[in-house]
């Protein structure tokens, strides 16, 4: 691994080869602190499979209907073509912020801007959205008045904001136990709802496109975006690549696992839910509790209280995951001065980004309580559940966007990287990605969803816009600013090195 060096200058970069520049002085990440098994946590955190499978499968129900593991599957097959764009580039280099700095060397320093600026809005979106789910779960578990959900949210901030600068190494750990307690809770539904064959028996038809709720290719197309929600996290290791332990070996495992595991593990939840309900059934997507539903008329015993209690607790830490994961991309652009370069501070004692986390926890405040108390909409089952399906949406949008600058611009980095150039694996494989998550952007417009869902792709397409315009000015204002984009790395180096730096 390549020693950088440590000083307690102001520089906060040092000069590290052609063209690339190394995280140094009082504002460096704390180095090489995660291991392995770290890196596969935070992805598998972020995942949240606890949380993905009992909040979000209603919300894709709800217009891909019986058809709504085949949603995930085609979610599924989306983000294995991008998983494998993501792996090229983490053996090539480990960065804070991976989507702005790969964006960067692969489609220009102003596309890596724009794929940082969504990046960290998408993730930020979905701070708001899992801790109001958190706080939904809570209040219903305790049996108290559904008007406390904000107490609660705003308990969870402020326990989120404490983990995050102080304990993340410990939090890895817990999220990994917590994770797989939860798994194997809902493991044990699915295996014995398939083995008893569900409402009308065991069936291909989940994963045909006849039995969508809005009308076949349409619903799936939508049922395709909170379904690539669930997918959303594993690759968030690449975030931490300054701070594992051997990142070009680490990150991969992770991502490997976490995205066969999601993929493996939603099909199969999905489909025992399905034929749980029956693949006609029109009441699965308007259950808010589906998955516990489920567990009680197949299971009965604990099982439905422990898998509300697990969607609780995953909901928790992914949302503890995700502000960590875009505190550090606001933490990458402002070291490298295209954001206010508070963003770039670190905390001077335990070495994270303090400053953008506290950022994106009281933005995150703020945008829950106004969406929660101006637009709590009796169809989505309350003001938490209107912020939870918002922000999903909204967040995903924006990530979805860099998915397919990422799957586009690794088709031109293969190609100008690869010694061993493939046009099946670096060409078509890429452009498989692009086009699914095309297609789940076209499912958000078409049909129009109900309010305010129908506003997040316009206020998506606005935030995209105010990011073009943001770099034009920034290029004309500061061009050194804009070529420092992407320039700062935790390690360089592996395969094909010679052939990027010639």
């Amino acid at each position: 691994m390549t020693q950088t060096k440590t000083t307690r200058g102001p520089d906060p970069v040092s000069a590290s080869g052609p063209g690339v520049l190394t995280a140094t002085g009082a504002n460096q990440l704390a180095r090489g602190t995660l291991t392995t098994w770290d890196a596969v946590a935070i992805s598998v955190s972020v995942l949240a499979p606890g949380m993905a499978m009992f909040l979000n499968v209603p919300g894709v129900a709800a217009v891909a209907g019986g058809s709504t593991p085949l949603s995930f599957l085609l979610g599924g097959v989306g983000i294995l073509a991008l998983a494998f764009v993501v792996i090229g580039f983490t053996r090539r280099m480990a960065s804070a912020g991976y989507a702005y700095t790969y964006a960067s060397r692969s489609i220009g320093k102003e596309g890596g801007f724009v794929a940082g600026w969504l990046y960290a809005f998408g993730l930020s979106c979905f701070v708001p959205m899992t801790m109001a789910g958190t706080a939904a779960l809570a209040v219903n578990l305790l049996g108290l008045d559904p008007k406390l959900w904000f107490l609660f949210f705003l308990i969870g901030m402020a326990l989120l904001v404490t983990l995050s600068i102080i304990a993340i190494r410990v939090t890895t750990r817990v999220q990994l136990l917590v994770g797989a307690i939860t798994v194997a809770v809902i493991v044990v539904v699915d295996v014995i709802t398939t083995a008893k064959g569900g409402a009308g028996g065991n069936t291909v038809q989940p994963f045909t496109f006849g039995h969508t709720i809005s009308g076949g290719f349409n619903g799936v197309f939508y049922g395709i975006i909170l379904g690539v929600t669930s997918y959303i996290g594993f690759e968030t290791a690449a975030d931490f690549g300054e701070e594992t332990d051997n990142p070009r070996r680490s990150i991969p495992i992770a991502i490997i696992a976490a995205t066969g595991f999601a993929i493996v593990f939603y099909l199969f939840t999905t489909y025992a839910m399905t034929v749980g309900f029956g693949v006609d059934n029109a009441a699965f997507g308007s259950d808010a509790f589906a998955l516990k539903t489920v567990a009680k008329n197949f299971v009965g015993g604990p099982f439905p209280q422990l898998v509300e209690i697990g969607g609780m607790l995953s909901a928790f830490i992914v949302c503890l995951a995700c502000a960590t994961a875009a505190a550090r991309t606001l933490f990458a652009m402002g070291r490298e001065g295209v954001m206010p370069r508070w963003f770039g501070k670190t905390n001077a004692r335990f070495r994270t980004p303090a400053n953008a986390t506290l950022t994106v926890a009281g933005i995150s405040t703020v945008l829950a309580a106004l969406v929660g108390y101006l637009w709590s909409q009796d169809a989505f089952g309350g003001a938490p559940q209107t912020v939870y399906f918002f922000f999903a949406t909204l967040g995903t949008l924006g990530v979805i966007l860099v998915y397919i600058m990422l799957c586009l611009g690794g088709m031109a980095f293969f190609r100008r990287t690869k010694a061993s150039y493939n046009v099946l694996l670096h060409a078509v494989v890429p452009l498989i990605g692009a086009v699914i998550f095309g297609a789940a952007f076209y499912g958000s417009v078409y049909p129009q969803p109900p309010f305010p869902l129908n506003l997040t792709p316009y206020i998506t397409a606005a935030w995209l816009v105010i990011g073009i315009v943001a770099v034009v000015v920034l290029r004309s204002q500061n061009p050194a600013a804009v070529e420092r984009i992407g320039s700062i790395l935790g390690e360089e180096g592996g395969e094909d090195a010679k052939l990027l730096s010639a």
